[in-house]
């Protein structure tokens, strides 16, 4: 046989081995094939630049993972992490590879890819130093994922490093210093522990050495030790249940083109400039308007129509201008004059701000009487609030001498007291956002249940919240948020017995879930459902997480309660219907 027929023919059986696997001969049968490939080729001192020996498996250069390669499901809050998860280890900010030893030596050596298939880089892999080339194990084939980072001193560390196992020249990749740092041995029945104890045995710096926390990291992972709970919790489409990364939220930006800029006039008479954009997608919300902050800034960046601008959300909710990328040839500069011709009325510079010539055109007593109207603080006329030169909603909390209302000051006094104690949506209702009225704040209070959420009315849909209405909330937020923590009230909605009505179906739910309780909890409530800590008789349903040894468990089967399984009906439990 020649040296033609027979890589062709061990590169037939590679690809039936690695990309399908579907073998067709004996692995002793293969090892010979690829022992004899091996020693023509180092004999005759050169090989094919399509030799198995270089790139195992398929012609087409991606190989087929052994084991398919999951991303980790992130939060940005340790909450959300449950107390079983009981390893913490770094999130490494290097790139991923995954080796492959083939009775104790490295075959193969591929990059994560797409998570199914990666690129062969098994020439580099094995000029990295503290790569073992060999292994003492008794296991037949054994399956190492990692990270691998550099010793050197770079800028763009991730890049550098994604950069390395890109390149050509070994010799050239020898000069970056890459090293490997195993997180894990995919294919053993062992506790998480055992198994990287035994890779560290074996030679391989792992992520639970401490010096795996000298390296350039974007977060730390969060796991379940035991294999058998990891094992039965398994997978979701993307992500492993058994597995977490906790990440600091990233400042998410974009590129986008300032369309226009409306003025809207405040309270005090301040003029505050909102830019309109080309819709851009933050953190999965479109954006279509960003604050600009005020007039200084404004000028100082020179800003116009048509300019290509860089925008953020700001602690990922709020959006606003960060800089100019580049100005359009067209010079529409924003001033001034653009304010007053939007508004119709005078203005002057004071400080960083605009503001309004003729404040008495400003009628801000409406937001007070709303205010007052809303909460239902009886006493309050318009001749009590000029007695108490009363201008703002926050005054109200503030009143020390209430003897100038005579006989009347102490029972109004009793009615502001009183109006402390009003649930939460009476007071968002209250607060005079546009679109905003009580029917409106109590379908916004049943998902969004504190003030300190309503930023995110972008990203929960609301059934009879509206696009122009959610507008209204973030432009009102942009310039009215500051005040709102300054009344002595309740800006958190309190669940009690008279808001769950007696029509609302009650539910249970046990097992480990992929969200915490309290935000199941709260979507299940907003589709009509009341949940217990308890199965009754009256249940609707025992929603279960995989957990089907409980006594909740048990005890609903036994009852004949319905028993809706939360990783297969995720999708109709998260909507309500189920």
């Amino acid at each position: 046989m020649t040296y033609q027929e027979l890589k062709n023919l061990v590169k037939k059986h590679s690809e039936l081995y690695y990309d399908k696997a579907r073998p067709v001969i004996p692995d002793a049968e293969w090892d010979s094939l690829y022992a004899k490939l091996q020693a023509i080729e180092e004999a005759q001192g050169w090989r094919d630049s399509d030799s198995p020996t270089i790139l195992v498996g398929g012609a087409s250069g991606k190989i087929t993972h052994p084991i398919k390669l999951y991303s980790l499901r992130k939060v940005y809050d340790d909450n959300e992490i449950d107390s079983s998860f009981d390893i913490k280890t770094p999130k490494i900010d290097g790139t991923n590879l995954t080796l492959i030893y083939r009775k104790g030596k490295l075959i193969l050596a591929l990059t994560r890819g797409n998570g199914e298939k990666g690129d062969c880089v098994t020439h580099l892999a094995k000029t990295i130093s503290n790569i073992p080339k060999e292994i003492s194990t008794i296991y037949k084939d054994i399956v190492i994922n990692g990270e691998c980072v550099t010793s050197n001193s770079v800028d763009n560390f991730r890049n550098y490093v994604s950069g390395s196992l890109g390149l050509k020249c070994v010799e050239e990749f020898k000069k970056r210093n890459i090293l490997f740092i195993a997180h894990d041995w995919l294919n053993v029945e062992l506790d998480y522990k055992p198994r990287i104890n035994l890779l560290k045995h074996m030679g391989f710096l792992t992520c639970m050495d401490e010096k795996a926390w000298d390296y350039p990291s974007d977060g730390v992972v969060y796991r379940i030790n035991d294999y058998q709970e990891s094992k039965r919790l398994g997978y979701t489409a993307k992500y492993p249940r058994f597995a977490i990364a906790l990440k600091e939220r990233e400042l998410q930006t974009a590129i986008t083109t300032l369309q226009d800029v409306v003025w809207s006039v405040g309270r005090t008479g301040t003029v505050n400039p909102i830019g309109i954009i080309d819709p851009v997608v933050l953190e999965d919300a479109t954006i279509s308007k960003v604050t600009l902050h005020n007039l200084s800034i404004i000028e100082d960046n020179n800003l116009g129509l048509g300019d290509l601008i860089e925008v953020e959300r700001a602690g990922g909710v709020i959006p606003k201008f960060l800089r100019v990328v580049e100005h359009s040839k067209h010079n529409i500069k924003i001033n001034k004059q653009h304010a007053e011709k939007s508004i119709g009325m005078a203005t002057f510079k004071n400080g960083p701000k605009l503001e309004v010539v003729d404040k008495d055109n400003i009628n801000s007593n409406k937001l007070l009487e709303y205010f007052i109207k809303t909460m239902d603080i009886k006493g309050l006329g318009p001749a009590s609030v000029k007695k108490l030169d009363l201008n703002h909603p926050k005054d109200i909390y503030c009143i020390t001498d209430w003897s100038v209302l005579g006989a009347n000051g102490q029972k109004v006094k009793q009615e502001v007291e009183r109006s402390k104690t009003k649930p939460y949506e009476t007071v968002l209702a209250a607060l005079g956002i546009p679109g905003v009225g009580k029917s409106a704040a109590k379908l916004i209070t049943t998902r969004l249940t504190s003030f300190s959420r309503l930023k995110e009315v972008e990203l929960v849909e609301i059934k009879g919240i509206g696009p122009s209405t959610i507008k209204s909330i973030v432009s009102w937020l942009q310039t009215n948020e500051h005040w709102v923590y300054e009344l002595p009230l309740q800006l958190e909605q309190e669940l009690t017995v008279q808001k769950v009505q007696d029509s609302y179906k009650k539910v249970c739910i046990t097992g480990k879930l992929d969200m915490s309780r309290a935000d199941l909890t709260e979507i299940l409530e907003s589709k009509g459902y009341k949940v217990t800590s308890t199965v009754t008789k009256d249940c609707y349903s025992l929603i279960t997480a995989g957990d089907n040894k409980s006594s909740k468990y048990v005890k609903a089967k036994n009852m004949g309660i319905l028993i809706t399984d939360y990783w297969s009906s995720k999708k109709d439990v998260l909507s309500g219907n189920f």
